[in-house]
């Protein structure tokens, strides 16, 4: 959102209507009234089907890579995918699109 929209929301202590936080990136999404912790389940449960692994290291590269230059950010990239590039998950997620099955992770 920017330091400017930062600190000028920090320093009056505006309240922000759940449209106007979406606009400026503090929500991803808004959900019925109601619904919302079946839209945060349904969320946490579609991440829970992919790799442990390859989340802890989407998850690693997003954090470290935030922020750096191009040169630096693809060796963030690349270091991430190399942790994953030959690992139990990566077999396992190739093994299960080929067999046409969910698969099963080992986390390794």
């Amino acid at each position: 959102m920017g330091a400017a929209r930062a600190a000028e929301l920090v320093f009056t202590a505006r309240r922000v209507a759940a449209e106007e936080a979406r606009e400026l990136g503090l929500v991803d999404q808004l959900v019925d009234e109601g619904r919302d912790r079946e839209e945060a389940l349904d969320l946490a449960s579609r991440m829970a089907a992919n790799s442990p692994l390859g989340l802890r290291a989407a998850k690693r590269a997003l954090r470290l890579g935030h922020g750096l230059d191009l040169r630096a950010g693809l060796e963030v990239e690349d270091a991430a995918w190399r942790a994953v590039a030959f690992s139990g998950d990566r077999a396992e997620g190739v093994a299960a699109f080929n067999e046409k099955r969910a698969p099963r992770w080992p986390g390794e």
